[in-house]
């Protein structure tokens, strides 16, 4: 009997440290995409990745195609957080092709699990490339590849929106270098001067569609904060852009979460926009009503974060923009690069004529 009880402890303590081990060890999240294209078995997140990118239309290998890849991580179970990422920047050999090295077992930060990778591919004269989601209906990408990948890039149209383009990019400094040209592009659209497409996303809205990317900067923020880093920019992840809503983030790259700052905004109709102001009011954290900015405004905090929030009732713009205490020092950094919104806003988007037309 002693020894049955000896024995039953003892593989209650084989299972009870297994499982602390299997705790210790974050699990890696399985890969949304195939190993090649020709496997049914899912990839792997760490990689390594090689492909190929060539012409859409005849074949023909895209040389010098800039390869941006990115790694996430997070942190956390039942209230999971962002815990950093990992990135790799390369381009494209004489016959198109590109590698990936996998991402090593020091990138990982300490007790954070990897969540996602995400490819980025481009070129000037071109369509972007991204391997999570497709460019004209921004639907999830299901043919992508972690070995042996195809990549065909779609030539440039000009009936492409410059504006929807560098939404749907993202990327890091090195994305954001080589698509700098198509900001004017883009300030073109939406000013008039440029004819654009009448909405961002088939179905959701119509009229002329307004973009955060166009709204604040890198320089904005750093002009007014002194920030000597790197972001990282793309949509927040929260929700798709429409015409209705749109983000942009700026993650600092190799900095904690306090260096961060983020911009929402939401084109609605006057009654609906300040509907969504008022909503804002009372979700948000440690509110205090300001009225400081366009028609009406409000700061936030909480934590490391600062907010401002402000509604622009004559063309039914609500914008959130959140920044943290290591980037904004003080609530006035906030409540500038807010005045700085403001001012492209009344740059670039026409106010409805005085007898109450919408924008």
């Amino acid at each position: 009997m002693r020894t049955r009880r000896t024995s039953s402890l003892i593989a209650a303590s084989v299972v009870a440290i297994a499982a602390l081990v299997a705790c210790a060890t974050p699990p890696v999240r399985t890969a949304p995409f195939r190993a090649r294209p020709d496997s049914v078995e899912p990839g792997n997140l760490h990689g390594p990745f090689s492909g190929r990118v060539v012409d859409a239309s005849g074949g023909a290998p895209v040389a010098g195609a800039l390869v941006y890849a990115s790694w996430t991580f997070e942190a956390g179970a039942a209230l999971p957080t962002p815990a950093g990422f990992r990135d790799f920047t390369g381009s494209t050999d004489a016959d198109g092709r590109y590698t990936i090295p996998a991402l090593a077992a020091g990138d990982v930060p300490s007790g954070a699990r990897l969540t996602d990778f995400v490819l980025v591919v481009y070129k000037r004269g071109y369509v972007a490339y991204r391997s999570d989601r497709r460019f004209l209906d921004l639907g999830p990408r299901m043919d992508f590849a972690q070995r042996q990948n195809h990549v065909a890039l779609e030539r440039w149209r000009e009936d492409y929106s410059h504006v929807r383009h560098l939404r749907y990019v993202g990327g890091g400094p090195a994305v954001a270098a080589l698509t700098s040209w198509e900001t004017e592009e883009a300030v073109a659209e939406l000013s008039g001067a440029r004819k654009g497409p009448g909405e961002l996303v088939p179905g959701r809205g119509s009229g002329p569609f307004v973009v955060a990317a166009v709204l604040l900067t890198e320089a904005d923020i750093k002009a007014q904060t002194r920030f000597d880093g790197s972001f990282e920019t793309g949509p927040m992840g929260d929700e798709p852009d429409t015409a209705a809503y749109s983000s942009q983030h700026f993650k600092a790259l190799g900095r904690p979460e306090s260096y961060d700052v983020a911009l929402r905004l939401w084109r609605l109709e006057p009654g609906e926009a300040q509907e969504r102001f008022e909503e804002l009011a009372q979700s948000l954290p440690g509110v205090s009503r300001t009225d400081e900015l366009a028609s009406r405004s409000l700061r936030a905090t909480e934590g490391e974060i600062r907010g401002i929030a402000f509604l622009d009732g004559p063309r039914g713009l609500v914008v959130l923009l959140t920044c943290g205490t290591a980037q904004c020092s003080s609530e006035d950094d906030a409540v500038a690069l807010g005045r700085r919104i403001v001012q492209r806003i009344e740059q670039l988007v026409p106010a409805p004529a005085a007898q109450g037309g919408t924008p």
